[in-house]
């Protein structure tokens, strides 16, 4: 079948995920839409197709079947729950939703419906990373007492919105590099061990005066409480007098293993292991994943479910870091504390 996909939003991994939808002989890029003039020019000018700002124009398109979501994070809701009501198959950029109850209302607009709906975690399918995975989830690393993930871009220091759609006001995007690279650590510690008893963090705006601007942090510390052992997540971007390359590393303790996990390799006691290429690149498998999950009628491996635990879990960081103490799961109260109450759930458009 080949499918007509349309992209709504034009945030920074549209023009990742867009061009391999476009690249696959089984996908052709159909219709676009982004409510902001400033971001629609770019999207219509790279994929050659009209961009409107209305996105149900895309998802009322009857030759449209896959939408391709990268906005901002409070959008997401809603603009899941008329595709699935639409028909249309979701790739969806991470985080799912800004609060909890956004991912909730996803989570139950989805249910029941048949459409296929793959969140892209795309450092799950680096093979280091990939690896690491297969050995626990095995259980060939047992009796696991550490586990340390840091996940750190490294930016030069100038103007840091030269590069980056972040920072952004806490009630468009949730707070700040915790549910943007955090997410992404969030996801694949939850993807290995389920979810933590209690979270603790502590947040900084330790290097970017655009994130103070904000009330955000460029750098989160958060640890997760699984009753045998902590695992302990640090993200965010540092500061360098010139860009350096990104940290992604996980370092796990367990019986007769230390392993050191990194995206193109993977050390055992210092060994390093002969890794598997990895069939596709990861974003490509994201997508990939997408079409298996249509056309074998599946869930995907990375869904709904795993949206919502990722929203709990950064919830309760962001509780603990405003009260500095630990915070259970599942959560007593589910309301993001950097948001009002009238704004963990938001309808039609901020700016």
């Amino acid at each position: 079948m080949s499918y007509g996909v349309g992209l709504l939003g034009n945030r920074a991994h549209q023009m990742s995920y867009g061009p391999i939808l476009e690249g696959r002989q089984d996908c052709r890029i159909v219709a676009a839409a982004e409510h902001r003039a400033d971001k629609a020019g770019p999207l219509e000018e790279r994929f050659g197709v009209a961009c409107g700002a209305d996105y149900d124009d895309v998802l009322e398109d009857p030759d449209v079947h896959i939408v391709s979501i990268a906005t901002d994070f409070y959008l997401k809701r809603t603009l899941i729950a008329r595709a699935v009501a639409c028909g249309k198959h979701v790739l969806v950029d991470k985080p799912l939703a800004r609060t909890v109850r956004e991912a909730r209302e996803i989570v139950s607009a989805a249910e029941g419906s048949g459409i296929r709906i793959v969140l892209s975690y795309p450092i799950r399918n680096e093979p280091g990373l990939a690896a690491l995975a297969r050995g626990i989830r095995s259980g060939a690393y047992a009796n696991i007492t550490s586990y340390t993930h840091h996940f750190v871009r490294q930016f030069k220091d100038s103007d840091l919105m030269q590069y980056v759609s972040y920072p952004t006001p806490v009630n468009v995007n949730g707070g700040g590099e915790l549910m943007n690279l955090g997410s992404h650590a969030v996801d694949y510690l939850h993807h290995l061990f389920g979810m933590p008893g209690r979270i603790f963090s502590n947040m900084r705006n330790a290097y970017w005066d655009e994130y103070q601007a904000f009330g955000t942090e460029d750098m989160a510390t958060v640890v997760c409480d699984y009753g045998d052992f902590v695992a302990t997540l640090v993200t965010g971007r540092n500061k360098l007098e010139e860009e350096g390359p990104p940290a992604n590393a996980v370092d796990v303790t367990a019986q007769g293993h230390w392993i050191h996990a990194e995206p193109e390799k993977m050390l055992v006691n210092g060994v390093p292991l002969d890794l598997q290429p990895a069939p596709l690149p990861q974003a490509d498998a994201c997508v990939q994943e997408l079409i298996e999950c249509i056309e074998d009628d599946r869930d995907p491996v990375m869904g709904v479910a795993d949206g919502l635990a990722v929203a709990e879990m950064t919830t309760a960081a962001y509780q603990s870091a405003r009260t500095g103490e630990f915070v259970s799961l599942p959560l007593d109260d589910e309301n993001h504390p950097m948001i009002g109450p009238d704004e963990q759930v938001i309808e039609g458009f901020l700016d």
